[in-house]
């Protein structure tokens, strides 16, 4: 059955990631895309006609890290993820405690129809009128593709995760914000500071550490949810700033938009999955891993399986059935108790079936989940490796992960820890700690309105 399974793997295209690799390719196209103008913060940058484009765009973030948040302070934050828009008030006392109040959680805009620039941000403020006038200062993250300027303003460069708002590329975010909140009656808005998710997971794992006292050499903030996306500090000058006095002066917070790198191997169905997606030959290594498309991925594979007959009849016609699968439903199947597991959408689906039917679906789906555990485990050695940072075991590297995708689906992070630890020895040996910190995007976002 193993061997069945592999040829018609083999068939589609569909290989096992070396990630040591992929690793190294993805440090190759990070450090073009630091050499790159394209997407610079800055005018005047090292031109990239001599160099061959960079997938990853390497976001440089502006401003200097923390040192904690402000006493005696409160701010407004969003957090405008792949799926979900949330809201709330961040108040930090005269000792320094933070408090959470006020949160309110609704659907991203622009998911469920295409919405023109006016209705996009509109949306967004009318989300936000439970928070008016309590604070005059906003940390907005905002989970997209984004191009930040000296004063944490955010110019939209594109969507991903299905957002349909192709009026608002090219917007900056602050500006078009504030302009419909004011319309909206609020007043005094000192500060808009924007900032992409992995920016404000790693200024949450940093601001969680110190709260701690805990002793990191450098930190990354690391996403694997509705997307995929990476950051991390770069302590080497970077080529595309033209300021010698601002590449000496402090390290920087770059954000690689991994989920962007386009020149790792397709299958047929990986390929039948971006055809179908709004941004069709874009973000194909997150269209490889990540919770909007893994669940389509399993699903066009198990489609195309039972098309040459891998699968019974009795199977084919159960799953025919099916519109879709989400990895949801693929999670809930393997999280359900032995008796649950039957009432389940997938349950269902392999009852339909044979035990053979039952073990090569749950063979293929394993297959899946173990190229995305090696995927992660690429992405996050590159972030690492890139640093230069986390040569001594009694001061690691911070790796702040959040996503339901890492954390939730089953046998992911276990592959992907022992993967990891495997690619980042010998040579390449580095000393890091995974963690997960409670309210990390909201944390991070709030201190982004200091920086």
């Amino acid at each position: 059955m193993l061997n069945e399974l592999n040829a018609f793997l083999a068939k589609n295209n569909f290989s096992k990631i070396d990630i040591q690799k992929l690793t190294n390719d993805l440090l190759l196209d990070m450090s073009l895309g630091l050499n790159q103008e394209n997407n610079s913060i800055n005018s005047g940058s090292i031109p990239a006609k001599d160099l061959p484009p960079a997938d990853q765009p390497m976001l440089v973030v502006p401003g200097k890290l923390p040192s904690s948040l402000p006493p005696d302070s409160k701010t407004i934050v969003i957090d405008a993820g792949g799926t979900n828009f949330r809201s709330c008030l961040v108040s930090v006392s005269s000792l320094g405690q933070v408090s959470i109040s006020d949160l309110e959680k609704t659907k991203m805009p622009a998911i469920d129809k295409e919405l023109s620039k006016v209705e996009f941000y509109d949306a967004i403020a009318k989300n936000l009128d439970h928070l008016k006038n309590k604070a005059d200062r906003i940390g907005f993250c905002f989970s997209y593709a984004m191009e930040i300027n000296a004063e944490g303003d955010g110019k939209i460069l594109k969507f991903s995760k299905e957002v349909k708002a192709p009026q608002a590329v090219g917007t900056y975010v602050g500006k078009e914000l504030k302009a419909a909140l004011i319309k909206r009656g609020w007043e005094n808005i000192q500060k808009i500071s924007l900032l992409n998710d992995t920016t404000a997971c790693l200024l949450g794992g940093f601001v969680h550490s110190t709260q701690n006292k805990e002793n990191f050499s450098s930190y990354i903030g690391f996403i694997l949810g509705t997307g995929i996306n990476n950051a991390y500090i770069e302590y080497n000058p970077v080529p595309k700033i033209n300021d010698p006095a601002d590449n000496q002066s402090k390290p920087h917070i770059i954000v690689c938009e991994c989920g962007m790198y386009n020149k790792a191997s397709s299958s047929t169905f990986d390929t039948t999955v971006d055809s179908l997606s709004a941004n069709p030959k874009s973000s194909l290594l997150e269209k490889k891993c990540s919770g909007a498309y893994l669940g389509q991925v399993i699903y066009h594979a198990v489609k195309e399986a039972c098309v040459v007959n891998l699968f019974s009849n009795q199977f084919a016609n159960a799953f025919s059935k099916l519109e879709n699968i989400k990895l949801y439903d693929i999670d809930l199947y393997y999280n359900s108790s032995k008796k649950a597991r039957a009432e389940t959408k997938i349950g269902t689906l392999l009852n339909a079936g044979t035990s053979k039917d039952k073990k090569l679906f749950l063979e293929l789906v394993s297959v899946m989940i173990e190229r995305s555990a090696a995927i992660v485990a690429s992405v996050l050695s590159a972030s690492v490796l890139k640093t230069t940072k986390g040569t001594q075991k009694n001061n690691p590297v911070c790796i702040t992960a959040n996503g339901t995708t890492f954390w939730k689906t089953h046998g992911l992070y276990k592959m992907m820890c022992k993967m990891l630890a495997r690619n980042l020895s010998g040579q390449n040996k580095r000393y890091y700690k995974i963690i997960q910190v409670e309210n990390d995007i909201t944390l991070g976002a709030c201190a982004a309105a200091y920086l």
